[in-house]
């Protein structure tokens, strides 16, 4: 629904509601002519009736269809006003022997409120506007002159502008709900599409890492199994040492995936594993330098740390061209800071608000992260070539 009115393209759950106020008009103006029929014009009034009674129904059954009359709401709520007042001034004939002419008046009241099923503010208040004035007119128009103060009338009419106005803030507050809900629907669907979009290059990320890594040292292994068999004694060490080597990078990705590796073993032992990760995929030396932190240290933001550096890392493997890359991670007054350096083509410069919007959701998505935890994360051009990645996170 981004792009579009979202009242509109939301199902006329407001029409529906409106063909059932307007069939329980159409039921209060049979009432009145069962119970308070009028003297004069009887045939006539029960004429307007039946045929606004047929209106009513018919426009009801439109809406149970799901055809809707969103564009004829102004003829709808024309309709309601004109029968009404032309009841009560048909009925005025009979005004000096009863009360019909004033009782059908009194069904205006309703108008406001058929007209606040619309969620519209703008088209309640100017339903509500003619409706108010024919309320009035009709009433002076029909008053005993000996028997009905014009202060009454003047009085109701003022009621049936305040319930008026107390629909158009109805209206205004169910339509900004609405709209909440609306965006809040789209935030959570955009969530669940960048949740899976995030979740694919993970796996992809992870069947890079194996196939450039334990694969090679496999396949490598293999082909020197058939001379190893024969006696080989250098095919027997080169098989060696790829399983030794294929064993500690399997070690390595697991550790780097399994949160109970981190907090079992630290951020430290995990962060050199996810660097010799990144030696052996992008064959460049990655050198991680921290202050203040050991293997015994444990942070609550330690999982953070982890998958911006292993973001930053990705990054400069895939994008930097790089030879070499620093990890800086430091612990002071509360604070952790991250540092990645790289002598590479350069990301200084980079908006992440635009690479977010898209498509590009990983050093975004990390930048929103350490945002939610109450840092910050920013690119910057190194010296003389390369960039700097800067994160900074309170450890509490």
């Amino acid at each position: 629904m981004t792009g579009s009115d979202p009242i509109a393209a939301m199902p006329d759950r407001g029409v529906r509601i409106q063909g059932m106020l307007r069939l329980l008009l159409a039921a209060f103006l049979v009432a009145v002519l069962v119970t308070e029929p009028p003297d004069h014009h009887r045939l006539l009034c029960w004429v307007i009736v039946i045929a606004y009674v047929l209106w009513s129904v018919l426009t009801a059954a439109v809406q149970r269809r799901g055809l809707g009359l969103m564009p004829y709401t102004w003829l709808a709520l024309s309709v309601d006003v004109i029968t009404l007042t032309g009841l009560s001034l048909v009925a005025d004939a009979s005004a000096d022997t009863t009360w019909t002419a004033y009782t059908l008046l009194n069904g205006l009241f309703v108008v406001p409120l058929l007209a606040a099923t619309q969620l519209s503010p703008l088209v309640c208040a100017l339903a509500t506007a003619p409706t108010v004035v024919a309320y009035l007119v009709s009433g002076l128009l029909i008053r005993p002159m000996d028997e009905e103060p014009i202060s009454y009338v003047v009085l109701a009419a003022v009621l049936l502008a305040v319930v008026g106005l107390a629909c158009v803030l109805l209206s205004a507050l169910q339509r900004s709900r609405v709209l909440t809900i609306t965006r809040l629907l789209e935030e959570r669907s955009q969530l669940v599409e960048d949740m899976v979009q995030i979740e694919q290059r993970e796996q992809r990320n992870l069947a890079e890492t194996l196939h450039d890594g334990a694969l090679q040292y496999v396949l490598a292994a293999r082909q020197e199994v058939e001379p190893a068999l024969g006696g080989d004694a250098e095919s027997l060490e080169r098989v060696e040492f790829a399983l030794a080597e294929t064993t500690r990078l399997l070690r390595s990705t697991m550790s780097q995936l399994h949160p109970v590796a981190l907090e079992s073993a630290g951020l430290l032992p995990v962060l050199e594993d996810v660097a010799d990760s990144t030696r052996s995929r992008g064959r460049l030396s990655v050198d991680v330098e921290t202050q203040d932190w050991d293997e015994s240290t444990r942070t609550a933001v330690d999982e953070l740390l982890l998958v911006t550096v292993r973001e930053l890392l990705t990054n400069v493997v895939k994008h930097a061209a790089a030879h070499k890359v620093v990890v800086q991670l430091a612990r002071t007054d509360g604070v952790a800071r991250l540092r990645v350096i790289d002598d590479g083509r350069g990301l200084g410069g980079v908006d992440l608000d635009a690479r977010l919007r898209n498509g590009h959701l990983g050093l975004a998505s990390r930048r929103i992260r350490v945002e939610a935890a109450g840092g910050w994360m920013r690119l910057r051009d190194a010296e003389p070539h390369g960039t700097v990645a800067e994160v900074e996170v309170p450890l509490a």
